[in-house]
Formats: structure tokens, C-alpha cells, sequence
């Protein structure tokens, strides 16, 4: 018997089966101790994995209402009372969504990047897939923050994800000029990126509004020469990456053309387009891009879909 067979039998035996330490210990002639160093080396491998499901505090009604209001496929409205918790219950409440409805043979998953899109990947458990893609849908951006950016993204879900394989975007989100992006958008990884985002089974994308509390400006996404260029076109905030003007629409200002990320257009043909929106600041953007259908399924809060039905 290998390693890894040991491993997976005796969590079988203390995980499934209920018996103790102490008797697997005398069934495989070894002391209690190395039995519990054995659990701990088949979590470590992901043999052994712990998910805690989340109650559900849904408001069906109110969810029901924005989704024929906003012609989606599903809104979740989340009854949430503390602030602080929102992403990582969200973030939590997503994972359970995600793990049932994932296919577990050759899907394509795109993820753009967001404080509550990284809790949701903590939270996911391990799943078998076979043939999975997990597709990077925004440049990369390197940050001090605590925020989490799409290719740590991508390479945190694979270790969730076992039999997937990850096509990061070879870009910074924002290259220097027009002609350095168009360059690194013919690199044939990128090419293959944009193509399979499209054809994803499901994408993952967040969204930030225009503010100093803002995921884009708090990360160092844009500087405060953009922050002041973007407020002065009274832009709303940006949607996996890319920045929206009053009416939800791309915003045309002095880097729309060096953004690496994949288009909009792209991502919003998707099967399954989730966004994933908690902070009540973000109800104007969260607002107009569903009135724009790039996506059709939403996670919110129960408080924020109760504002978006208030126009």
C-alpha cells in the first residue's frame, strides 16, 4: 500500500467510518500519534478537505423581484446584518452555489479579481474535475494590500480544483501605451484567453465603484492622476476591470486602450455570468451593468437589492 492509498483509508476510517484514533492505530500496529501526523499529511495533500455549509438566509421575493425587473436568470438577496461580514459570507455562499452547479468534466471557469471573490475561493472545498480551464479574465496588478489579484486567484482555485489547469493573462492590467498592448494581446496564450472566455460555462467578475474606499484605487489599479481623470468624466466605477460611464457603458478616457483584460462584450457571452456585489456604495454602478445585462446572475444583499428596485 502506497502513501497516498494509507492516507485515504485511514481518514476513510476516522472521518466516514467514526473509528477512533486509538483502534486505527491498533489495526495498522502504529501509536495514536502517527495516526493523527497521517490525518494532518492527508488534509495537507487534499485528500482529506472540510467545507462548513452556510445557512441560506435568502428573501426569495425580493430576489425574485430584481431578477424579472432586470431580466436575469437568478438573483440571491442576502439577508446579511453585519458590514464587516458581507464578503466573506458572500464569498461563502457563492462556493456552496458554485460547487453545485460546476460541471466536472471539461468546463471553462473565468474569474476577474475583488476582495469578495478571494473569500470565495478560500471557501471553496476541494473538488475532482477533469479537464477543467480556469481562464484569467483581467491583466495582472501588483499591490501591498491585502486584496487578492486574478492570476493569485486563478492559482489559489486550482489547488481547489483538482484536474485543472490555469491560462494566465501574460499582461499587466494596464500596459504603458496602445501599441505595447496590442502586442501582448497577440501573445497566443492571450489570443486563447479572450476565445475561451466566451465560451465559458461560468464567469466570476466583481465591480467597484468610484471612491477612495475602492478595491481599483486601494490596490494601486489606478493612480491619483486617473482617480481625478475619471471622476471628471463622472465615471460610475469599473466592472471587471474595465471603467463605465454614467449611462454603464465603456468609458472612453486616456487608458481604455492600453487595458489588457478581456472586453465586456466577451465576458458577458458566458453561459453563467455571476457578479458578486455586497457594499451598499456600489448600488449605482451594480445598478446600471444590470440594466446592461453583462451578466445574469447576481449575488447581493438584501438591503442593496431592495435599492435597486426603488427606480
Amino acid at each position: 500500500m502506497n502513501t497516498h492509498h494509507r492516507q485515504a483509508l485511514i481518514a476513510k476510517m476516522y472521518y466516514i467510518d467514526k473509528i477512533k484514533q486509538n483502534e486505527i492505530a491498533r489495526y495498522f500496529n502504529l501509536s495514536s500519534m502517527m495516526v493523527s501526523r497521517i490525518l494532518k499529511e492527508a488534509e495537507n495533500a487534499g485528500i482529506v478537505s472540510f467545507h462548513v455549509k452556510m445557512p441560506w438566509r435568502l428573501d426569495m421575493e425580493i430576489g425574485g423581484t430584481v431578477l424579472k425587473k432586470y431580466g436575469l436568470d437568478d438573483c440571491f438577496a442576502f439577508d446579511i446584518e453585519d458590514d464587516d461580514e458581507t464578503p466573506f459570507k458572500l464569498g461563502s455562499y457563492l462556493a456552496d452555489y458554485f460547487s453545485q452547479i460546476l460541471p466536472k468534466k471539461n468546463a471553462i471557469v473565468g474569474l476577474s479579481w475583488g476582495n469578495t471573490i478571494s473569500k470565495f475561493v478560500k471557501a471553496l472545498p476541494y473538488i475532482q474535475v477533469k479537464n477543467c480551464s480556469l481562464v484569467q479574465l483581467t491583466g495582472t496588478f501588483y499591490s501591498i494590500s491585502n486584496l487578492v489579484n486574478t492570476s493569485d486567484i486563478l492559482n489559489e482555485i486550482s489547488k481547489k480544483l483538482d484536474g485543472s489547469r490555469i491560462y494566465l493573462l501574460h499582461a499587466p492590467l494596464y500596459a504603458p501605451s496602445k501599441e505595447v498592448r496590442d502586442s501582448l494581446l497577440n501573445d497566443p496564450v492571450n489570443k486563447i484567453i479572450w476565445q475561451m472566455s466566451e465560451k465559458s460555462d461560468i464567469n466570476i467578475i466583481g465591480l467597484s465603484d468610484l471612491s477612495s474606499k475602492s478595491n481599483t484605487l486601494k490596490s494601486g489599479t489606478i493612480n491619483e492622476d486617473d482617480f481625478k481623470e475619471l471622476s471628471l468624466l463622472n465615471s460610475i466605477g469599473d466592472l471587471a476591470g474595465t471603467f463605465l460611464d454614467s449611462s454603464g457603458d465603456p468609458l472612453h478616457w486616456s487608458k481604455r486602450d492600453f487595458n489588457t483584460g478581456v472586453a465586456l462584450h466577451h465576458i458577458s457571452r458566458a453561459k453563467r455570468v455571476i457578479c458578486v456585489a455586497g457594499e451598499f456604495r456600489k448600488i449605482e454602478i451594480l445598478r446600471k451593468t444590470c440594466e446592461k445585462k453583462y451578466f445574469n446572475v447576481l449575488f447581493t444583499t438584501k438591503t442593496i437589492a431592495e435599492e435597486l428596485l426603488k427606480q
